[in-house]
């Protein structure tokens, strides 16, 4: 007989063990995801320390030029040699200006041989006539020229002389004005005296008049007292009067009384 082998079952897994296999893969990915974050931020904050440090350097360098360059102030401070504590002379290359001087070779001029002489440079009778004439003739006008400059100088003076005569008249009329101001201010406070005089005039008869006031409240001060004491003169007289009265009719009426 042939047996038939059963086929064995496979025991399938439950919910709860997927669910935990699952949450555990996903614990697993997060913990990768978290590492991997914390790489990234390492790796930022290496390249940052590298970037500051690299700016430090950078901050240092021109600290430490800027130091130099000081120094080197300093010690051209120090160095009075140095090209910004001299001052250099400078040579003036034309003395003579616009004025140009003739240059003559006095070697050809000067003979050799004075028996014997050989001048290259010789004028005509007429050369030198008209030679002097021209030198005479510029003479005269340098002398025209210094002669104008001359009377230009006494025209500057004139003018000189002219604004100081000017500034004297002026503070003479000037001076004049102070008088006048002064004369009128004398005349002013003369008003002011005269014034005051005739306010000192109105305080006195103020005076007078209060004093006439004062002397019309004693006497009506002496009236009223006269008033005052007729009136209780008149009023005792009335008592007096009224008590006699009365005396009078008790004496009556007694003298009655004993009669009935």
């Amino acid at each position: 007989m042939v047996t038939k082998s059963k086929a064995t079952k496979t025991p399938k897994e439950s919910i709860g063990k997927r669910a935990a296999k699952l949450a555990q893969d996903a614990a697993l990915t997060l913990n990768k995801g978290a590492d991997t974050i914390s790489q990234v931020r390492s790796n930022v904050g290496a390249v940052a320390a590298g970037v500051s440090s690299v700016a430090g350097a950078i901050t240092t360098g021109k600290a430490q030029a800027r130091g130099a360059v000081v120094d080197v102030q300093q010690a051209s401070a120090i160095d009075y040699r140095a090209k910004q504590h001299r001052t250099e002379i400078k040579k003036e290359t034309d003395p003579y200006s616009t004025v140009r001087v003739p240059e003559i070779d006095f070697g050809g001029i000067v003979p050799t041989d004075l028996l014997k002489p050989s001048i290259s440079v010789t004028a005509t009778p007429e050369e030198l006539s008209e030679g002097l004439e021209k030198y005479a003739a510029g003479t005269r006008a340098q002398r025209l020229y210094q002669a104008g400059y001359k009377f230009i100088e006494e025209c500057g003076k004139t003018k000189q002389a002219y604004h100081k005569a000017q500034g004297a008249v002026i503070k003479g009329a000037t001076e004049g004005v102070k008088v006048q101001q002064e004369i009128v201010r004398f005349d002013r406070q003369n008003i002011e005296l005269e014034i005051d005089k005739v306010k000192l005039e109105q305080s006195g008869e103020k005076l007078n008049q209060e004093n006439t006031r004062l002397l019309g409240f004693e006497k009506e001060t002496t009236q009223l007292s006269r008033k005052i004491e007729a009136m209780e003169s008149k009023r005792d007289a009335e008592i007096t009067l009224l008590e006699s009265q009365t005396q009078e009719i008790r004496q009556k009426y007694l003298i009655e009384s004993v009669s009935a």
